[in-house]
């Protein structure tokens, strides 16, 4: 009877619906119709909920910390658009490296983007062949649009202190002064629990913060002009808890002429390859300092698998950088250069590494010892570094005990959980480690009454 129901589940997300809407009115509403008739079908216990995947939010596995918004679809969108709604399908399917592994945040539906559709259509039985244009194959239409909202049912109504945003810059490049306006949107998760966002100008100057106060469960726009002085590229920032979302400007003109000017400048960031099997050795190599200020640093390299180097500066003049890193674990791995304090990203590249070791951390026990009855039960086990990815999955649908993939220093960390199962039978916990959630662990245990 399973089956049957998640055969007919995947049926309504295959209905020819694609070509018929033709306004956003329309659009939600095939996809409301969507949404409600899985969820009356998961209510009546014939089909599952959403199985947890890598890196994405969905009922009964709502992530712990921040995350990205839902992408709240109302139109078709497909390669040549651009938009808000398309960053937001953007930072979503990044989720996944699986999808979209490049990760790239344009709010430009390019042919990255497009790719990444069709990963994700046909992950979920959607569409797998054809074209944009006869099957809507790399096409957001409302079966696309209907699935991204059911896997984001979890995150839309702020359970814990979900966050969420996005800014518009205009205009994003001149000469200097450059007067310009950063809108920013908060709350695009619609959370009742309260935040703090702090938005970055990237020139050094104050950055300007946006409360949100609990039992606020709307978004939140707010409009905050700003002018660069100075020649150079500035990365622009909103950011609270782990969510950050960012936008580029670029002003000509000369540099500031007084030490401890604020500007980044034109710093670069490259690397000498973005794939490979591990072990594999990576160059990185650039300019810091290129605004030539006398107070510029601190400059970081993080590698994204826990390692991180910092880059001397030569005094007030500009300096050119050579750092090499070994990745020896399978994973994608997102390198960054910042500088100063709090940190600045100036730019980023993602690593690809298939094969190779990998190091998530061994121990995992679970007490009392397998097959002992108990109802109080509790799960160790370590993981590389502090701000390694884990997944615990009691085995009973709770909410898990997660953590999304950071990037720290720092050797093996511990890690201790308790769950009481509310009745009896044998349980399955799953532990998953990892970028990706690559490492997987289990353990069965049996309560009785």
């Amino acid at each position: 009877m399973t089956h049957f129901f998640r055969t007919a589940v995947i049926g309504l997300l295959m209905a020819p619906v694609f070509v018929s809407a033709q306004t956003a009115a329309e659009l939600q509403a095939q996809i409301a119709s969507l949404i409600a008739q899985i969820q009356a079908l998961q209510q009546s216990g014939s089909v599952p909920a959403p199985a947890p995947q890598s890196g994405v939010p969905v009922l009964g596995n709502a992530p712990t910390s921040g995350t990205i918004s839902c992408p709240n679809i109302t139109r078709v969108l497909k390669r040549g658009v651009s938009g808000t709604d398309v960053t937001r399908l953007q930072q979503f399917l990044a989720l996944d490296p699986t999808v979209y592994p490049e990760g790239q945040v344009t709010g430009f539906y390019g042919a990255l983007t497009e790719s990444a559709v069709k990963r994700f259509q046909c992950k979920h039985s959607i569409v797998c062949d054809g074209t944009p244009e006869t099957t809507g194959h790399g096409v957001v239409g409302p079966r696309t649009a209907a699935t991204i909202a059911q896997q984001c049912t979890g995150v839309v109504g702020g359970q814990g202190a979900q966050v969420g945003g996005f800014i518009k810059v205009s205009p994003i490049s001149g000469a200097a002064p450059l007067a310009t306006t950063i809108e920013a949107t908060v709350n695009t998760t619609k959370s009742c629990a309260g935040a703090l966002y702090e938005v970055d100008f990237g020139d050094g100057s104050a950055p300007v913060q946006i409360p949100l106060a609990q039992g606020v469960c709307s978004e939140l726009r707010q409009i905050l002009p700003h002018t660069y002085q100075y020649g150079g590229t500035y990365v622009i920032s909103l950011r609270s808890g782990i969510h950050r979302t960012t936008a580029t400007v670029v002003v000509s003109g000369p540099g500031p002429q007084q030490p401890g000017g604020p500007v980044i400048g034109n710093d670069t960031f490259e690397a000498s390859a973005t794939s490979g099997a591990a072990p594999i050795t990576i160059t990185f190599t650039g300019i810091i300092n290129a605004a030539a200020q006398c107070n510029a640093g601190p400059y970081v390299l993080e590698f994204g698998d826990g390692g991180s180097a910092n880059l001397p500066l030569s005094g007030c003049t500009a300096s050119s950088y050579t750092v090499t890193h070994q990745y020896s674990a399978g994973g994608n791995f997102v390198a960054r250069l910042n500088r100063g304090s709090p940190s600045t990203e100036v730019g980023s590249r993602m690593i690809a590494v298939t094969g190779g070791s990998t190091d998530y951390g061994a121990y995992f026990s679970v007490s009392p010892a397998v097959g002992i009855d108990s109802v109080d039960v509790t799960a160790q086990f370590d993981i590389a570094t502090s701000c390694m990815a884990y997944d615990l999955d009691w085995g009973d649908g709770s909410a898990h005990q997660i953590q999304a993939q950071g990037t720290c220093g720092g050797g093996v960390t511990s890690k201790q959980f308790s769950h009481d199962y509310a009745g009896a039978g044998t349980y399955t916990l799953t532990l998953r480690r990892g970028p990706g959630f690559a490492d997987v662990d289990t353990a069965s245990i049996t309560i009785s009454e």
